[in-house]
């Protein structure tokens, strides 16, 4: 009977060690920011080489001999020492444990945000920066509960909310219409497509240049007319004609559009169907 009290004694007590170790364990999770704030940890942030996938490596190092847990949260914005490198974005949170006596390495899944600076180089050093703003962060949420991360149609729709790009250059719709509402902007009627670029690290990495113009048009007419479409630049100066002059007859028409823009510079145009005579049948805002 003593030898079974003095057992469930002790297995008592060993339980309440690790009751009294293990919520530490489970609670002491800190935000790599407020750790580096506390001088819990020191980093070292370094580029992988590229802007997409894991392209940063972070070193932790514990400084306080505390086992802990650092969250590096989605949407953390990495700034390069070189400003002719890009900013990156953190694609996907990740926890890291740190132990009291070996530094711990991880790599990060990140995007670029910044469209023609230089795709970091292997080595390039960075530092931590702010948090990305809300409408990228919710892009960025999106995009990994949808499998998309590896995506180039991803790394796209970052590039439409940080550096301006074309919403017609997103070809996945799901990403497309999640960007438009992110905007407030309708889908566009179009699709642009791109040259093919190789991103190479240390040198600019943006979209290719846009080669083709492709959408429907759907335009309506009272009556018989001659029509012609012609493109405009953003001034409404006439750039070309597209297509020949045709006889339409009274009704709906709905066309397919193909429209070589590689020799044009980006920007706004107008692709306007009009009466031979000049009279505007309907405008459509392209931008690429």
């Amino acid at each position: 009977m003593r030898k079974l009290l003095l057992s469930t004694l002790l297995l008592c007590l060993f339980s309440n060690l690790l009751s009294a170790q293990n919520p530490a364990k489970l609670t002491n999770v800190f935000d790599l920011k407020d750790a580096l704030a506390k001088k819990l940890v020191s980093i070292q942030i370094e580029g992988k080489g590229g802007h997409q996938g894991e392209s940063i490596k972070i070193v932790c190092k514990n400084l306080r001999g505390q086992y802990l847990r650092l969250r590096i949260p989605q949407g953390q914005l990495m700034e390069p020492v070189d400003s002719a490198q890009q900013t990156l974005v953190v694609a996907e949170e990740m926890l890291l444990a740190v132990t009291a006596k070996t530094p711990v390495e991880g790599s990060l899944k990140t995007f670029c945000t910044q469209a023609g600076d230089n795709s970091p180089s292997a080595g390039s050093a960075f530092s931590m920066g702010a948090i990305a703003p809300t409408m990228v962060c919710n892009l960025l949420k999106f995009i990994t509960e949808k499998g998309k991360t590896e995506s180039s149609e991803a790394q796209t729709a970052v590039w439409c909310l940080t550096s301006g790009k074309s919403l017609a250059s997103i070809g996945d719709e799901e990403l497309i219409k999640f960007v438009a509402d992110q905007l407030g902007k309708e889908v566009p009627g179009y699709k642009i497509r791109h040259s093919v670029v190789e991103t190479v690290p240390g040198r600019p990495a943006e979209l290719g240049k846009a080669l083709v113009v492709e959408g429907n048009f759907r335009y309506y007419l009272e009556k018989d007319e001659r029509t012609v479409m012609v493109l405009l630049d953003g001034s409404g100066k006439l750039i070309k004609q597209v297509g020949k002059e045709e006889i339409m007859k009274a009704g709906e028409h709905r066309s397919s559009l193909r429209l070589e823009v590689y020799n044009l510079d980006p920007g706004k145009y107008t692709l306007r169907m009009q009466t031979k005579a000049g009279r505007v049948i309907k405008d459509t805002e392209i931008e690429f």
